[in-house]
């Protein structure tokens, strides 16, 4: 990489800094998604790794496995954690 030149390196699903617009491949559904709150979850059932999103009412993440379609559920407690990746077995 050149010295002289800015570079920028797109990662999916991570929110651009608060003075950088939307990027024009940016779908409305997708502009949705950035800064939405977020956990991983690796399912083991078929040892894939993804997302899911907390639901509108902040009440809990909901997701499915990408494979199986198995259904996760996490509420979000009164006391919380500070973890941000966890297991479904």
């Amino acid at each position: 990489m050149s010295d002289d030149q800015a570079y920028i390196i797109d990662i999916r699903g991570l929110a651009p800094p608060p003075n950088v617009p939307p990027g024009p491949g940016t779908t409305p559904a997708r502009a949705g998604l950035l800064g939405r709150p977020w956990v991983g979850i690796r399912f083991d059932c078929c040892g894939i790794y993804s997302r899911i999103y907390r639901d509108a009412d902040g009440a809990a993440y909901h997701g499915r496995c990408p494979r199986c379609l198995r259904q996760v559920r996490l509420r979000v407690g009164a006391g919380g954690t500070c973890c941000r990746f966890f297991v479904a077995e």
